[in-house]
């Protein structure tokens, strides 16, 4: 029986968990360690699947307009380029600077992640939309999350300042008013927990909402859609557009919300 593109995702998201348990087995005193078996498992993956005319790295953007100290990003996990000469600015082994105007997309990559690491993960976001016009961005999480602990370290992150908290709640949460959201992340992915989460709009009570949708997704034979087929779509889905996902059904998971719209 010849396996499905939905099994051999299930199958490939048992193999990250399992690498990603032997690195904190093999490095228990050296996180940094774990997390680049992360990074790299996950840009191989990737390499074997994005369209002809993208390159992948780890390293920087480089913002040619400014000529300071600031015009170098923070280093970033997983850099999706457009591949063509131009793109690369400074090349050293793996490392690489990238030119902001050839960037597709970045996805930062945590083995797990707690409510500081989220905080200072959201504040990179912040910088890359502001200051190198990234608006595609990932965050890719190995261990589990919980959609109530992540709604709420979402709301306890501090905003700049045009955030304003309005006192009436919705889903146990304040609801913010509307900013420039750019920088928030597209989608957010819990492997171990199989969760997937993407910013879109949501239909609750006659109203729309702009927050985290939240789906399970099945196969023809009735069987949950891996997480990592979710996150591997909605990428892809970047690049090229003729792609599409054969699925049986769609149903609403418990998502959260963040703006009235």
């Amino acid at each position: 029986m010849l396996m499905t593109s939905e099994d051999k995702y299930r199958k490939q998201a048992i193999f990250f968990l399992e690498k990603i348990n032997e690195a904190r087995k093999l490095f228990t005193n050296h996180k940094p360690s774990i997390g680049y078996v992360g990074e790299q498992i996950l840009r191989q993956a990737i390499m074997r699947v994005i369209p002809h005319g993208y390159d992948i790295c780890q390293g920087f953007i480089l913002n040619k307009e400014v000529d300071n100290t600031e015009s170098l990003s923070n280093q970033c996990d997983i850099i999706i380029f457009h591949k063509e000469k131009e793109a690369i600015a400074y090349s050293l082994g793996d490392l690489k600077i990238i030119d902001a105007h050839f960037v597709v997309a970045v996805i930062e990559v945590k083995s797990s992640i707690k409510k500081e690491s989220l905080f200072s993960t959201l504040k990179a976001f912040e910088t890359l939309n502001y200051k190198f016009k990234i608006n595609n961005i990932f965050l890719f999480i190995f261990n589990s999350i919980s959609r109530r602990s992540l709604s709420r370290w979402f709301f306890e992150y501090r905003f700049p300042e045009n955030f304003v908290i309005n006192e009436w709640a919705y889903f146990d949460s304040p609801i913010y008013d509307r900013p420039d959201i750019e920088w928030l992340p597209n989608a957010i992915l819990s492997l171990k927990s199989n969760g997937f989460y993407k910013l879109g709009h949501l239909q609750e009570d006659k109203k729309e909402w702009l927050g985290y949708e939240s789906y399970i997704i099945k196969d023809k034979m009735n069987k949950e859609i891996s997480c990592l087929h979710e996150f591997f779509v909605t990428v892809i889905d970047l690049l090229d557009e003729t792609h599409e996902i054969d699925i049986n059904e769609y149903s609403i998971k418990d998502g959260f919300t963040l703006f009235d719209i």
